[in-house]
């Protein structure tokens, strides 16, 4: 009993001694290891100190990089730092007596028990943080810089500045305002002022995300999707512009809120395709837009509108001050200075740009700029400011000639080699934005602000330039100190008579074009500039007679006299150093023959002159000549060189050696004849037109047109002569040439080269069959006109092409074929027309099916169909028997999947226009009936086709942006979604209301 309540009194006690064991001698542990822990702590501190300092260098090694620390990484350091702190805390906290061995008899037992633990723990952090760093990575990509880092540049905020923001800022608040458009002259400074919006967009939290892309007047759709996603934080790295667009979308959505700006934007731009969706996807995004027309922003379906107005003349002072110099405030400079500011009007471009340029100059050059800047005479443009947006169109041609005259290539550069470095220059400049495309692209222009500068700083060195083109001068300019001036423009002035002059010793150039009141030019006018290399006299219709002291002119290069009418040019017989001699649009009395005594001439342009007869033996004397130009003017060669011949013969000219551009017409094929087959020279370049006159323009290198007398038959002579051109041409026009039936006639293999075809009245019952697809592979645009027996104009004879049919044809126009019953007969490979985009088909009376079903599938590529005056037209698609079962789609395959509308089919998935006009019988778009898509289609027009039905399904509408009909159609119009014709209302106009 006694040993029974004995254990039960021990058991406890001995359970609670075990319990008890563990941590006292833990809790003595502290104090036995002591020493050890405080000397564990301060190695392991050791190391983990090297170890941060090497993790700083990484990091930063990382930040120069332009990456981005992680926050692990920063988490890691910040953590270190603490621990650190707090074991040098402690370490310095040990007493000097603390520091020795450790006694039992210590009276500071305490301390020494507090100290060991907490290095302990201390020890434990330390070696945990040292071994996670392994798992941390250190840096990642650094995130797109944020736009209110940007710097302000030379942006500052005036009063009309800050109201116009004031303006975008109120816009931005408003949810029903998705797309802002800023709009203003070009200088003004639209992307500066978009920028600082941006910024406080950015620092006020009025968006997440604030991003920037550059547009440009020709757009790259993958730089701006990139720019975008940059700013995103978003790598691009699919290749096609579709995908890529719709990961942006994607991205897009993820965002809370978010502002895109798109600076200089020229013309519409579809915002789905770079990736910005629209309607209520586009809930959480706002997008600016700014551009130098109004219209733009109407085309972009901008809600708001605010213009950038130029600067005011004060805010135009200070800016200008700013930039020049508190100089312009003396009494010797500050009404001058003023004045230039002024000329600038309020143009922040050219006042910062003239400021810089002017700052610390002497007042002879502030005066010499107000002058310079007061002869500017602006062109009125529409939409732009007429002060500082004028422009100066200018030849690129003429920029070639004004140099090889003026010495600007080198001397073995041929002319063709030459024009390739004046584009390239010209490409140069317009990347700088000190050129623009001009009214066509044989010209560029320049801002007017531009001219005045490069004037301005030509005027000041050793290249003295005198510009007065413009100025309304009557006289010659005197009390000026000409005598070392060295290119002078006078261009465009009220001269009545030119007299005598004194000497210019130095003067190279001399452009006097344009003088249209000019009557003469004085027998001793040039004497006294015999080192005049360039010469331009053009536009003077009532200049009779050219001065004889241009014989004076020995080192004369270039002369450029075009649309002139004068009786007499053996003037131009003494210019024996002359090089490029053009009389395009002039006419003579007689042919100067004296042209034959200028035998260091490389290129002649007589483009569109008139005269009679060309004499024999002119053109065998140029035996330096590279080009020449006759195109509109003579056609009258001899027939036959014979040693009595009184004109000149194409052998002539077709023996020169170094011709290697040659615009000519031949009017007779007589002259066509067997001997010049061995005179061909090495054409780079040719346009040649033989037969009747035609109103005909090449586009391309290589071009020749053909207008055949109607019973003309193919003399062989002719034929091998044809045969030598057509193995080069790309460009080729047959008109009238009814004797031919079909282009199996003209030589095999010839038409590897040709890119355009163009045939028109000719009598041809079917345009190409299957023995000639081959011969056609790189033909890129056809034009068919007036061919009144035309039935096919693509026949395969039932047999499948080897290969796929005209595979990089993009553009159809079939007009006034009234026999056409079929654009194509027979089979096709399934990726035939693969890049055909336009298709436009007029006044062809008996086609009732535009494309056979398996055709219209082969047109993916398809952008522009318009079709009109077809009378009996029932369907654009349809199925046709022949053609589809040789396609291997039966009619019960087709039937079966097109039986009830809730079938759908989408052809032409690239088609973004469509017109239908004047087809009185079409019912239907495909026949049999169904469904059609058009994902892309943006304009509509359906005018005078009574009978249509819209087989075009919602979703197939989704991008219209326009419908032009008449009211009366569209009203009858009946969709299954009463939604959908509601949104087509919005984009609807009444083509009658219209035309009132």
């Amino acid at each position: 009993m006694a040993s029974t309540i004995l254990q039960i009194l021990i058991t406890p006690i001995t359970e609670l001694a075990k319990l008890l064991v563990v941590p006292l001698k833990n809790e003595v542990g502290y104090l036995v290891k002591f020493r050890r822990n405080i000397e564990d702590l301060r190695s392991k501190t050791t190391e983990l100190e090297i170890t941060r300092e090497t993790a700083r260098c990484t990091t930063d090694a990382a930040r120069r990089r332009g990456e981005a620390t992680t926050q692990d990484m920063e988490q890691w350091l910040r953590k270190t730092e603490l621990i650190m702190n707090d074991v040098h805390k402690l370490l310095g906290g040990l007493r000097e007596e603390d520091k020795g061995k450790f006694n039992f008899c210590s009276t500071n037992l305490s301390s020494h028990y507090s100290s060991s633990k907490r290095a302990a723990k201390l020890l434990k952090d330390v070696n945990e943080l040292k071994g996670s760093l392994q798992q941390i990575p250190v840096s990642q990509p650094a995130p797109p810089p944020s736009i209110e880092m940007m710097p302000r540049g030379d942006f500052e905020a005036f009063e009309s500045t800050k109201v116009a923001m004031g303006k975008i800022i109120e816009a931005l608040k408003h949810d029903d305002n998705q797309i802002i458009g800023v709009y203003g002259m070009g200088g003004v400074g639209k992307t500066s002022f978009i920028k600082e919006v941006a910024k406080y967009a950015k620092i006020t939290g009025m968006f997440d995300e604030v991003v920037i892309a550059t547009v440009s007047r020709n757009p790259v759709m993958l730089k701006i999707q990139r720019e975008i996603a940059e700013g995103l934080g978003l790598q691009l790295k699919e290749e096609t512009e579709h995908v890529r667009s719709l990961r942006l979308a994607e991205r897009l959505k993820q965002e809370r809120r978010t502002f895109i700006i798109l600076d200089d934007v020229w013309e519409r731009l579809d915002l789905s395709w770079v990736g910005i969706s629209s309607g209520k996807d586009r809930s959480n995004c706002k997008i600016a837009i700014t551009t130098r027309n109004l219209d733009v922003c109407s085309e972009m379906y901008c809600n708001v509108s605010i213009i950038v107005e130029p600067l005011s003349q004060q805010d135009s002072w200070e800016l200008f001050k700013k930039f020049a110099g508190d100089v312009v405030e003396s009494p010797d400079l500050n009404s001058v200075a003023k004045e230039v500011a002024k000329e600038c009007g309020g143009l922040p471009i050219a006042l910062v740009t003239l400021g810089r340029v002017l700052r610390n100059k002497e007042p002879r050059f502030w005066d010499d700029a107000v002058y310079e800047l007061r002869q500017s005479r602006p062109l009125n443009i529409k939409g732009m400011h007429e002060k500082v947006f004028s422009y100066y169109d200018v030849c690129v041609e003429d920029l070639l000639r004004y140099g090889i005259g003026d010495r600007l290539f080198s001397d073995d550069l041929t002319l063709d080699q030459a024009r390739n470095r004046v584009h390239s220059i010209i490409s140069n400049l317009k990347a700088s934005c000190l050129l623009l495309s001009g009214k066509n692209e044989e010209c560029v222009k320049m801002h007017d602000v531009f001219r005045d500068l490069a004037i301005l700083i030509s005027s000041g060195n050793d290249y003295s330039f005198m510009v007065k083109a413009g100025s309304g001068l009557k006289e010659w300019p005197c009390n000026l100190n000409l005598q070392y001036v060295m290119r002078m423009s006078l261009i465009n002035n009220e001269f009545n008579m030119l007299r005598e002059q004194e000497e210019y010793p130095e003067l190279i150039l001399l452009l006097l074009q344009n003088n249209t009141s000019l009557k003469a030019i004085s027998d001793d006018f040039f004497v006294g500039m015999k080192a005049l290399q360039v010469l331009d006299l053009s536009n003077m219709p009532s200049l009779v007679a050219l001065p004889t002291s241009l014989s004076f002119l020995t080192n004369l290069k270039t002369l450029c006299v075009e649309n002139n009418n004068l009786k007499d040019g053996s003037a131009l017989g003494e210019l024996k150093s002359i090089e490029i001699l053009s009389l395009r649009k002039s006419s003579f009395d007689r042919f100067p023959e004296e042209i034959k005594r200028l035998t260091k001439l490389r290129l002649v342009d007589l483009s569109e002159s008139q005269f009679d007869e060309i004499p024999a033996n002119v053109f065998p004397s140029l035996v330096r000549l590279e080009e020449l130009y006759m195109g509109g003017s003579y056609s009258g060669w001899e027939i036959k060189e014979t040693t009595s011949k009184r004109k000149a013969t194409l052998a002539e000219v077709l023996s020169l050696d170094h011709l290697n551009t040659l615009h000519i017409d031949v009017g007779n094929l007589a002259c066509l004849v067997e001997e010049i087959i061995n005179r061909q020279p090495r054409l780079n370049k040719f346009h040649i037109h033989v037969g009747d006159k035609f109103d005909w323009r090449s586009t391309y290198a290589k071009s020749m047109c053909f207008n055949i007398a109607a019973h003309f038959g193919v003399p062989k002579p002719f034929m091998n002569w044809l045969e030598s051109f057509l193995q080069m041409t790309e460009q080729l026009s047959v008109v009238n040439w009814k004797n031919l039936s079909s282009l199996e006639e003209l030589p095999l293999e010839c038409f590897q080269p040709l890119k355009h075809l163009h045939i028109q009245k000719c009598h041809f019952q079917t345009f190409l069959s299957s023995t000639l697809f081959e011969r056609f592979q790189g033909l890129q645009e056809l034009q068919i006109f007036s061919c009144l027996k035309l039935d096919t104009v693509f026949l395969s004879n039932n047999i499948v092409p080897e290969s796929n049919v005209l595979p990089r044809l993009t553009n159809i126009h079939v007009r006034v074929a009234p026999c056409l019953t079929a654009l194509w007969r027979g089979v096709a490979p399934s990726t035939s027309f693969q890049s055909l985009k336009h298709v436009k088909v007029e006044e062809c009376k008996l086609v009732k099916i535009l494309f056979p079903l398996a055709i219209a599938k082969m047109l993916n590529q398809l952008q522009y169909l318009e079709i009109s005056n077809c009378d009996v037209m029932e369907a654009v698609i349809g199925y046709i028997e022949d053609h589809e079962i040789q396609m291997g789609t039966s009619s019960g395959q087709l039937n079966n999947t097109c039986t009830g509308i809730e079938y759908t089919h989408t052809i032409f998935p690239q088609l973004q226009s469509l017109k239908l006009q004047h087809l009185k019988n079409i019912r239907s778009l495909t026949q049999p009936w169904f469904l059609l898509v058009f994902p892309t289609l943006e304009h509509l027009t359906v005018l005078s086709c009574p009978c249509l039905k819209l087989p075009i399904g919602p979703e197939g509408l989704q991008r219209l942006i326009e419908v032009r009909a008449e009211r009366k159609w569209f009203d009858e119009l009946e969709f299954e979604n009463n939604e959908t014709k509601i949104s087509l209302q919005k984009c609807f106009t009444d083509t009658n209301s219209s035309t009132q």
